[in-house]
């Protein structure tokens, strides 16, 4: 018979019971919790929750941010090509990027106008010489006739030929003369506009002027373009490449020479190449940051988009909220004019927050607000997406 047979259940209620009683009852006692416990869990995973958001608490702690921005590698020397005169782009077959030497043909433009018009001004050249020639015969024959009046005037005491025609030979021969000059001044016109046809119609061939890479091609056959207008980019200088990106004047500051990024290619984005700041340029758009990339070898070529992560310094006990509570708006609400999240409150009713936002690492933002404290729970998302006007909700 067991020990517990000789007590009366109050014995046991009283705890008189043997040690050996008392432990088995409170091993029953904890797996009654656990089983309850268990139930709960389990009816709120089969029932899920009443609240219609996803949350996650505010955090406070330390952070990298992180600047990320898109360009373009580029080499040392950068060359844009413009069009020399106006016309139609005939053909293209230059490379969209691509490797090119100096003297290769990148581009022609269609110069049937500028053909005819070299032709006319080469006609005008032969109208002009002709001109000329006469002009010049009238000059020596005027010549003449007036030495002859001016002799014969000298040596009969100036009285033959008379004064009147003597006039009258000096203004042919000025006037012979001054018929020269302008056929000489018209010549020389015809013949600058024939050298600035001739130079239309070279540049009518657009051609590299350097060994380097195609960064950007802007025309294609067809297109119509105008003097001035971009037609190729061209890069050289594969021994120091660099990516330029735009940075905001909050940044700036931030930002010293030797700042540390990661660059990613767009054509191979899982290889990570690393870059260090070099300078910070002012120009008509703002300031841009100039990365050098180090170590590139031949894995990077000119032309190539690239986006660049720049690592800004560590900020300490600083407000954090996940990028997607920056996102959410509830039902109904109107278009952003702020920044704003929104606080799950104790009736489970969204509360709203306009905050001014920080720096951020991909996944979660610093945030500045008033009434926030760690641990709220901020809304991050629907758990069932609200239903569209139409659609059943």
């Amino acid at each position: 018979m067991s020990d517990n047979a000789h007590h009366s259940p109050l014995d046991i209620f009283l705890g008189k019971t043997p040690k050996r009683a008392r432990r088995h009852l409170l091993s029953l006692f904890f797996l009654t919790l656990a089983a309850i416990a268990v139930g709960v869990l389990l009816v709120r995973f089969l029932t899920g929750t009443d609240s219609p958001y996803y949350s996650a608490p505010v955090e406070v702690g330390n952070f990298v941010p992180l600047l990320a921005e898109r360009g373009t590698i580029r080499g040392q020397k950068n060359i844009t090509i413009k069009a020399r005169l106006d016309g139609i782009v005939a053909a293209v077959p230059g490379p969209a990027k691509g490797k090119v030497s100096f003297g290769q043909v990148l581009a022609r433009i269609d110069a049937d106008p500028v053909r005819q018009s070299l032709e006319i001004a080469r006609a005008d050249v032969a109208a002009a010489q002709a001109s000329l020639d006469a002009a010049q015969v009238s000059v020596r024959e005027t010549a003449s006739r007036l030495a002859r009046f001016e002799s014969v005037w000298r040596r009969s005491n100036k009285r033959v030929p008379s004064l009147n025609e003597l006039e009258t030979a000096r203004a042919d021969a000025s006037r012979a003369r001054q018929e020269e000059a302008a056929a000489r001044a018209r010549l020389d016109a015809a013949r600058l506009r024939v050298k600035e046809g001739a130079g239309e119609l070279k540049a009518a061939v657009v051609r590299a002027p350097i060994d380097g890479w195609v960064v950007a091609r802007y025309v294609e056959q067809g297109r119509r373009v105008r003097e001035g207008v971009p037609l190729f980019a061209l890069s050289a200088g594969l021994e120091q490449l660099s990516i330029t990106v735009p940075v905001a004047g909050n940044e700036v500051a931030e930002l010293q020479p030797g700042a540390r990024a990661s660059v990613r290619l767009e054509d191979n984005p899982e290889e990570e190449l690393s870059a260090r700041l070099e300078r910070i340029e002012s120009g008509a758009g703002g300031r841009r940051a100039v990365f050098v990339i180090e170590h590139s070898a031949h894995r990077v070529t000119p032309g190539s988009a690239a986006s660049l992560e720049i690592e800004l310094p560590e900020r300490s006990d600083v407000l954090l909220v996940p990028n997607s509570a920056l996102e959410f708006a509830p039902e109904g609400s109107v278009g952003r004019d702020r920044d704003r999240i929104y606080l799950l409150s104790d009736d489970g009713e969204p509360r709203r927050v306009y905050v001014t936002k920080g720096g951020s690492d991909g996944r979660r933002t610093e945030i500045f607000a008033k009434g926030v404290e760690p641990g709220m729970q901020v809304i991050t998302g629907w758990r069932d997406a609200p239903a569209q006007d139409g659609e059943p909700k």
